[in-house]
């Protein structure tokens, strides 16, 4: 199976619900990852938020906008003008 048949198999079936659990999760994670090196200045805590915290959080945001797609592809978008009728029959 292709790439390409992959993702549009994962838009068409995944769950908006449980990806956008995961994608909170992770983003508390990596708020957690990043905060804990606010706390404690040592190379470790500083090194864990810049390469493992910025991991997740970009892991998170992935997830949400894979949401944001799945969402505009089950869309349906009605035109925001209604259609010209012409002019009154009094005028």
């Amino acid at each position: 199976m292709s790439p390409r048949a992959r993702l549009k198999k994962f838009f068409d079936t995944a769950s908006r619900s449980k990806l956008m659990i995961y994608a909170c999760v992770l983003g508390l994670i990596a708020l957690a990852l990043m905060s804990w090196s606010l706390f404690d200045q040592g190379w470790i805590p500083v090194m864990v938020a810049m390469s493992v915290g910025q991991g997740i959080g970009t892991l998170s945001l992935v997830l949400f906008l894979a949401i944001a797609i799945i969402d505009l592809r089950r869309a349906e978008f009605r035109p925001s003008l209604p259609p010209n009728r012409g002019k009154p029959d009094d005028d």
